[in-house]
């Protein structure tokens, strides 16, 4: 993905892209990280948002998360047949493949079809259907090859690359080259392609039911999987803009690429069998991801019950498993690697502006059960003895020890819904309308708007009390200026994507409406839930009305 970003987006300061990027991340992290420690058990996105938004919000996350994924994989197996398509059958796949279906196939979907792909996510799709174990000591080995070979690629980039190769390469063909040849502004594009990368974090939440101590363990492992992913991005960014020069690298191919333009056979073919081994191991696992996460979807049911059927000799979900294979080969037909690369960053923006949003309303709710059991949800934690029953009772508001306090939930969720629509407004100015000038017009109105936004979080912050917690672990400072900083840099990264990223999701905002409002709504665990009771209760005062006649009749 990196070298693709290099030659279409960003070029050298691609670099700044991933400092960008990690600097508007460490709000979101800081979120998950408080979260994490929050929830026992498990914890991911759809978790959270289900908590405190109820859900519909949570829907719409779960289909942001779930296509955010497919994309990815889509992304990832594209780019694992390119790399065999080129360097071990010299292009004959592709050959073979377009003239085969550009008999009855139009000639933007001949030329997107990855046969190669689409047979490693069926490969995967089998292997995960039948089950399989020791899925993490393969994982450990295939790690552990990638980064030695990155760090011997870093290397020989030192030895046989130049500091002329990453400043001063100009594309002969469009004259563009220094180290911002798209302009200073594609560098800020760049950073929001590339936020798809850090979804680590997110892996390490939905895990958390691993860890010993979920409190410490989680957040450190939020912090350190973030810190090194941030390290090795830049340096393998470095590395490849000071081997070659970034017009000639190749989208899906460029680190191997630019070994073979130093003929240096040996090297190429080390990194080659860490790509594959990676991108195989990867596809194999985030497919597994997918169709859980498609299973605990319909198991709440916001999408088709039938996708919840679970093999009984295996225990895996086979339905969610082929439909998640299904839709990861519609989207590697349906758009090339360029698009790919553009659509995989949206999702992920929303979903962390949404996280965000989250633990503001999280941290001023009343810690009660704020998820219904039925549902599967983790609930949130009730108080013991680190805070006593004075504390906890509405008269201990406004002592030392403030406890919880009663009624202020949905006036912090009515403010913050005015914060939303203020940066919505704000962000539209942005780049609309264009007949009003920027720098006297619109940046002055923006500039009003974020002054608005900042009294708000000023009045939430000083008149709201934050809801204590029983052995809190890491607590994410400055609630909920951090949240909201992170709510706002994740959106002005969302609004620097181009056009396809945009329309894509209004695409997820239309299914998502269509698939809750024509099933999810009376299928969820929650409505059904309500029925039963409902039923149960006119039962009941059936049962009572017959009992009273009974007695009058007597």
């Amino acid at each position: 993905m990196t070298p693709g970003i290099i030659k279409l987006i960003a070029g050298p300061g691609m670099v700044l892209s991933y400092l960008i990027a990690a600097a508007v991340l460490i709000f979101t992290v800081l979120s998950y990280m408080d979260l994490g420690a929050r929830y026992k058990g498990i914890g991911n996105a759809y978790v959270y948002v289900y908590a405190s938004l109820g859900e519909f919000a949570a829907g719409l996350i779960g289909i942001f998360i779930m296509t955010e994924i497919a994309l990815s994989l889509a992304l990832v197996a594209v780019g694992f047949g390119q790399n065999i398509d080129k360097f071990f059958i010299h292009g004959y796949a592709q050959q073979v493949q377009s003239e085969f279906t550009a008999s009855f196939l139009p000639e933007y979907v001949s030329q997107n079809i990855n046969m190669l792909a689409i047979a490693l996510i069926m490969v995967c799709c089998c292997i995960n259907c039948a089950g399989i174990k020791q899925v993490a000591i393969v994982n450990i080995i295939t790690v552990s090859y990638s980064i030695l070979s990155l760090v011997m690629y870093c290397i020989i980039s030192l030895i046989y690359g130049s500091p002329k190769t990453f400043a001063e390469s100009t594309d002969p063909l469009s004259g563009k080259g220094g180290v911002f040849p798209y302009g200073a502004a594609s560098v800020v594009t760049g950073a929001a392609v590339t936020v798809v990368s850090y979804g680590g974090f997110e892996t390490v939440v939905s895990l958390s039911a691993e860890a010993k101590d979920s409190k410490r363990d989680v957040p450190l492992a939020i912090g350190f999987s973030f810190g090194i992913a941030t390290l090795i991005y830049i340096t393998v960014t470095l590395a490849i803009t000071y081997l070659v020069p970034w017009y000639s690298l190749d989208e899906g191919t460029g680190i191997p690429g630019s070994l073979e333009a130093h003929s240096l056979t040996i090297p190429k073919h080390i990194i080659i069998g860490a790509i594959l081994l990676s991108s195989a191991s990867l596809v194999l696992c985030t497919l597994t991801t997918l169709a859980r996460g498609l299973l605990v979807l319909a198991e709440d049911g916001l999408i088709f019950s039938c996708l919840s059927y679970v093999s009984e000799c295996t225990q895996v979900p086979v339905a969610a498993t082929i439909t998640a294979s299904a839709i990861t080969i519609l989207f590697t037909v349906a758009f090339s690697y360029e698009i790919l690369i553009h659509l995989v960053s949206g999702g992920a923006l929303l979903t962390f502006a949404a996280v965000c949003y989250t633990l503001i309303i999280i941290s001023y709710t009343k810690p009660a059960d704020v998820v219904d059991e039925s549902t599967g949800l983790i609930r949130s934690e009730v108080v013991g003895s680190v805070v006593s029953e004075e504390d906890l009772s509405p008269e201990g508001v406004g002592g030392t020890s403030p406890g919880y306090v009663e009624h202020q939930d949905w006036k912090v969720v009515g403010w913050m819904s005015a914060f939303w629509k203020i940066l919505a407004v704000g962000t539209v100015l942005y780049y609309w309308p264009t007949g009003w000038s920027f720098w006297h017009v619109r940046l002055p109105l923006m500039m009003i708007l974020g002054f608005i936004n900042l009294l708000i979080l000023c009045y939430i912050r000083y008149n709201y009390i934050i809801q204590p917690q029983r052995e809190p672990g890491f607590v994410c400072p400055g609630i909920p200026f951090v949240p909201a900083i992170g709510i706002t840099l994740n959106l002005a990264l969302f609004s620097a994507l181009d056009f396809a990223a945009h329309l894509m999701t209004i695409v997820y905002v239309a299914v998502g409406f269509v698939i809750y409002f024509g099933y999810g709504y009376f299928h969820s665990k929650i409505t059904l839930d309500k029925q039963k009771a409902q039923d149960s209760s006119l039962k009941f005062d059936s049962n009572s009305e017959i009992e009273e006649i009974e007695c009058s009749n007597k």
